[in-house]
Parts: structure tokens; C-alpha cells; sequence
């Protein structure tokens, strides 16, 4: 039978993924779509409120799976046929967490400093003002990030059950 630390371990690795990866389909699916369909002003104001705590949801479940997967893999050591499935897995989850803090993360608070900066939530702006086109840009570049996360995260995810199986 397993220690209590290897399962607790493992619990918290996979609630984690399961927080991470669901938070980053509902971005994908939900979110990025219905932002351009608010009007400004309840663009504005859902960025303002939502995305902060989302990027807060996103930052703490992705470092908790990746900090529990380490600590898991240096505890149990894996070894055989299923080891490098478990190392291509950690490698992609690596990837998709630089994705998240290096991309995501700085895009949307940027998103929500520009936001907070631009008079009025945003009305009577032109498409072609710079702040606009930057939200947007910073829009596409948070789509394209969860995305790609999403991505290698579902390709994470099935070698690791590959590699445990």
C-alpha cells in the first residue's frame, strides 16, 4: 500500500492539473471568445473584476501541479519503459507553466493596467487609438498562449498516463 505522502502528493498533483488545465479551457472556450462580444464598458469592467482573480487562479494551480509533479518524481523515481513518457510529459508541463508566467500572466495584467488606464471603461474610443489596438493585441496574444497551453498540456497529460500505466 502507498505512504500517506505519496498520496497526498498525488492528490495535490492531480487536483491541481485538473484546476489548471480546466481553468485554462474555460479561458479558451469562454472567456477570450465573450470578450468580443461585450460592449467596452462591460469589457472593461470584466477585466477589471475577473481577470485579475482568474490570472491569480491560473498562477497558483499551475506552480502547485508542477511543484507537486517535482517533488512526486524525485520521491518516487521512475524507472522502465514508462519512465521517459513521465519525462516528455514533465518537460511539456514545464513548457506550458513558462507559457503561463512568461506570456499569459504579464499580457493580462498589462491587459487589466490598460484597462484601469483608459478614461471612461472605454467608450468613445476609436479602433484605431494605440491603447485599443494594444488591448486587443494583448487579447489575441492571451487567446494564443491558452491555446497553445491548452495543447501541450492535453499532449502532457496523456504521456504521463502512458508512462503510469
Amino acid at each position: 500500500m502507498a505512504d500517506a505522502l505519496f498520496l497526498v502528493l498525488l492528490i495535490l498533483h492531480i487536483g491541481a492539473i485538473v484546476a489548471w488545465m480546466g481553468g485554462a479551457a474555460l479561458f479558451v472556450s469562454v472567456i477570450i471568445p465573450s470578450l468580443s462580444k461585450m460592449s467596452p464598458a462591460s469589457r472593461a469592467e470584466f477585466i477589471q473584476s475577473a481577470l485579475p482573480r482568474y490570472l491569480r487562479f491560473i498562477t497558483g494551480s499551475s506552480i502547485l501541479a508542477i511543484t507537486a509533479g517535482l517533488i512526486l518524481y524525485g520521491y518516487i523515481t521512475p524507472s522502465g519503459p514508462g519512465a521517459i513518457y513521465i519525462q516528455a510529459g514533465a518537460v511539456l508541463g514545464l513548457v506550458v507553466l513558462l507559457i503561463a508566467l512568461g506570456i499569459l500572466v504579464p499580457s493580462g495584467r498589462k491587459l487589466v493596467s490598460l484597462v484601469k488606464q483608459t478614461p471612461g471603461s472605454q467608450a468613445g474610443t476609436t479602433p484605431q487609438d494605440p491603447t485599443m489596438t494594444q488591448m486587443a493585441r494583448l487579447q489575441r496574444r492571451m487567446g494564443l498562449a491558452g491555446r497553445l497551453g491548452i495543447a501541450l498540456l492535453g499532449i502532457a497529460l496523456i504521456l504521463m498516463i502512458i508512462g503510469a500505466s
